[in-house]
């Protein structure tokens, strides 16, 4: 079983005034991906993986107001579980399936919502590509207006020049009529006095020369005075017709000027056309972007209520994997493990000493220990868990299937095996004759430095521990690492005892009582009879002290 979020679910903390722990250079908490991958379905956690998933705990709390009451709730319920601990025990896997299930529907919604997503940057790009196309027709729409503006000048131009003709051709029409005036006066009076056929009689009439030369000149006169105004009159109308004609070609300008203008106008009517329709087309899209942002809000809020139920979940299954912790040292003592069939193994390892290979150990005893679990790290140290409660061993995680060999030259005194691979915390499986709660389990006496020690080795994978009365050495494998039994996660649960002289090595195996804590006793006895507190043997050996760690 998945061992989840550790530090948010041992500690009461949760339930205390929320408070988030700074993490630098980490993703923003609204990434519930990243920090669901971090902080779930890991069997072990790091102490820096705690401390920043505890702020991400408390960042669900902020965003769903029923969780604070639901862990408060899980919270006031341990003295209830610590009293049913075997009824709780038995939950966690009905637990298990709700969280796997919860996580499913939260893999389901972060899908839906990435998908919402997808739509919304679809959608937002679609607006910024409607953007880009308004700018662009109100770019063309201010070029049209500054050609209109243009055109409005050349006609105010053509309009002033056509005023200034204008006021020329009035003038000279003023000329002409004034001209025409004086022209009809001097008809009539030409007309009325002095018609040309009297002009004869006129100076034929005269009594002298001189009188005739006088009539005659006054004559000419008129005639000149006559000639100078009928020319006069046709160069202001020769003016009159050409400013007529220039103010034709001014008002034919004008009128090209007004066409274009209307062009330029209809061109303007047209792109703003265009641009309504942009605008219009990014009005709906901001709609829909509204509408699927609103359901991705709403979708997100789901999925945050699905946190906070499998928040929920792995808080109740950690309180209880916490109690269970805590009395998990004393339930093995009310069970002394006694290794099954003992006076057939003790006649087999009279057999094994027949044969002169049990006294043979000490003489080739290991001159150093042989590292059990080559690249585990520890999930748990000796002598107490993390979250409390009694640990008499040292827990090398590795994956199911790794290898564990024997630490040291000896014999396999007891094999335990028949559990499934996978145990659960509150499963005490413990093969045929082996600790309590331990799984697939190999008790090893070994000869290291001249000394003689017992071994434990527990949670193995089934079928895999050495059978019993097997001679090994350092390296030798003894079987591969599992989580059966009373387990969380892959691992070997080693607890080393320290028995004295090695060369008493064939006695004890001879005569050994079956007992698999090899007299240290188990619970807070064993935890007594540490060597470190200055028992002697038998006594606890502290495995780190051997191993690092």
């Amino acid at each position: 079983m998945k061992r989840l979020l550790v530090l948010i679910l041992s500690i009461s903390l949760m339930v205390l005034p929320l408070f988030t722990v700074p993490i630098e250079a980490e993703p923003g908490y609204s990434d519930t991906e990243y920090w669901n991958n971090r902080c779930t379905g890991k069997t072990h956690m790091s102490a820096e993986d705690k401390e920043a998933c505890l702020g991400y705990s408390s960042y669900l709390q902020s965003q769903n107001d029923g969780l604070g009451e639901q862990l408060n709730a899980i919270d006031a319920k341990r003295a209830e579980i610590a009293k049913d601990i075997q009824y709780y025990a038995n939950q966690i896997a009905e637990y298990q399936v709700q969280i796997d299930a919860k996580q499913a529907e939260i893999n389901s919604k972060q899908g839906e919502i990435d998908q919402k997503q997808s739509e919304i940057d679809s959608k937002q790009a679609d607006i910024d590509n409607k953007q880009l196309e308004i700018d662009a027709k109100q770019l063309e729409i201010d070029d049209v207006q500054k050609s209109i503006d243009a055109k409005q000048l050349e006609i105010e131009a053509k309009q002033k020049e056509i005023d200034a003709k204008q006021v020329e051709i009035d003038a000279t029409q003023a000329d002409i009529d004034a001209l025409n005036e004086k022209i009809a006066e001097r008809l009539v009076i030409a007309q009325s006095t002095m018609r040309i056929n009297k002009y004869l009689e006129i100076l034929m009439g005269v009594s002298s020369f001189e009188d005739f030369m006088r009539i005659a000149n006054a004559l000419n006169n008129i005639s000149q005075f006559d000639n100078k105004t009928m020319n006069d009159m046709v160069d202001l109308k020769t003016l009159l017709n050409e400013q007529q004609e220039e103010m034709k070609r001014v008002e034919a300008e004008m009128k090209d000027i007004k066409e274009q203008m209307i062009a330029v106008q209809n061109q303007m009517k047209a792109v703003q056309e265009e641009m309504r329709v942009v605008q219009n087309e990014m009005i709906d899209e901001r709609t829909a972007l509204e509408n699927i942002q609103a359901e991705m809000a709403a979708q997100k809020q789901e999925l945050t209520n699905e946190q906070g139920s499998i928040i929920a979940l792995q808080y109740e299954t950690q309180v209880i994997e916490d109690e269970i912790l805590k009395q998990e040292a004393e339930l093995q003592a009310q069970y002394a493990a006694i290794a099954s069939n003992i006076a057939a193994k003790n006649a087999a390892m009279r057999e094994i000493a027949a044969a002169g290979l049990l006294e043979a150990i000490p003489q080739q005893s290991s001159s150093g220990w042989f590292n059990p679990v080559p690249n585990a790290y520890r999930s748990a140290g000796t002598w107490f868990y993390p979250g409390g409660g009694l640990h008499l061993g040292y827990d090398f995680a590795a994956p199911v299937g790794s290898t564990i060999y024997s630490p040291g030259n000896g014999v396999v005194l007891n094999s335990a095996n028949g559990c499934p691979t996978y145990g659960a915390l509150g499963n005490w499986c413990t093969g045929a004759g082996g600790a309590y709660g331990g799984g697939n389990q190999v008790y090893l006496l070994i000869v290291v430095n001249g000394s003689l020690y017992g071994v434990q080795m527990a949670h193995m994978m089934l079928d895999s521990p050495i059978a019993s009365g097997t001679i090994v050495s350092a390296g030798t494998p003894v079987g591969m690492v599992g989580s059966s039994g009373n387990s969380t996660g892959p691992h070997c649960h080693i607890e080393i005892f320290y028995l004295g002289d090695g060369s008493n090595f064939s006695n004890y195996a001879q005569n050994w009582n079956g007992d698999c804590s090899f007299g240290a006793g188990w619970g807070y006895t064993g935890y007594y009879t540490r060597c470190e507190a200055g028992n002697g043997a038998p006594c606890r050996i502290r495995p780190e002290s051997i191993f690092g760690g």
